[in-house]
């Protein structure tokens, strides 16, 4: 268990200045059972009209609208956060695991990752006999909440066995690919950064239809938004971190998830006006003593 404390700043420069602009913001993180966010600080410029809700997976979001003309544009999110106070969620929708377990257009498989994921049958054949096994074991003692607890246990150790093969054969390095490349090009081109470590752990989890889901959050040090994935193994989420090679712990803040990377996304919107637009974003996280 840690204190963290963490700050989230996103500036976009428009030159010429735009006008009526619309914005979707999920840069803010919530308490659950594996972070309690106790102290908050939220800023966002310029703020004409500002409203919040969640969206449908559960995820912060502010919404606004400025009229007028405007140069600049930036959120600010600072706060503290207590993380590690639990190795899981708990998954609390039932009829929503299931939207997790089909490929999207980010993590949708090709050439590339077929041929990678052959390696993985030997123990994809020993996830199946467990699942199976599991469930004789639920109908033999249908009373007994532990066979049905064990049912989607081996997903989690299956994807853990290909996120280390996944860290040992693919490299990370800025600026071969952006935010449209896809689970499939990253893994042909066999490098990439978080956000296609990510994708091509959940299309190699889908494609044994393990329910799994996109996270956006920040890690300690400093830098930008970090991603990483979470797998449900029938009854609680487990985040698994494909770009570190680790179980998710206590220098992880989660920010929002979704089925890839597009129902994550930070900040989008529409405006007016022909213009360009330069964006910067800086994520600090750092430890303190707790109080």
């Amino acid at each position: 268990m840690k204190d963290l404390l963490f700050e989230y700043d996103m500036h976009l420069d428009f030159e010429p200045p735009v006008e009526e602009h619309r914005f979707t913001l999920k840069c803010i993180p919530q308490t659950d059972e594996r972070q309690l966010i106790n102290r908050l600080d939220v800023e966002v410029y310029p703020k004409e009209f500002l409203s919040t809700d969640k969206d449908s997976f559960g995820n912060y979001s502010i919404y606004g609208y400025t009229k007028g003309k405007h140069d600049r544009f930036f959120a600010r999110v600072r706060g503290q956060a207590r993380t590690g106070l639990a190795e899981y969620l708990p998954a609390k929708e039932e009829h929503q695991i299931g939207l997790f377990k089909y490929q999207t257009d980010y993590t949708r498989p090709g050439p590339a990752i077929l041929e990678f994921a052959k390696q993985f049958e030997g123990a994809a054949e020993k996830y199946e006999e467990a699942c199976r096994a599991a469930v004789v074991s639920k109908e033999i003692t249908p009373d007994n909440t532990e066979p049905a607890r064990a049912l989607m246990t081996p997903a989690l150790e299956f994807a853990v066995t290909m996120m280390h093969t996944l860290y040992e054969n693919f490299s990370y390095v800025k600026g071969v690919t952006d935010v449209h490349t896809t689970a499939e090009e990253a893994m042909a081109l066999g490098k990439g950064v978080c956000q296609d470590y990510a994708h091509i752990l959940l299309s190699l989890c889908r494609i044994h239809r393990i329910p799994c889901r996109y996270v956006v959050g920040m890690l300690i040090g400093e830098g930008l938004s970090h991603a990483w994935v979470e797998v449900c193994d029938g009854s609680h989420w487990y985040a698994i971190d494909p770009t570190n090679n680790l179980i998710v712990d206590d220098q992880h803040i989660k920010i929002s998830s979704g089925r890839d990377y597009h129902d994550c996304i930070v900040s989008q919107g529409v405006f007016v006006g022909r213009t360009k637009q330069t964006q910067t974003v800086a994520v600090r996280v750092k430890e303190v003593m707790a109080q």
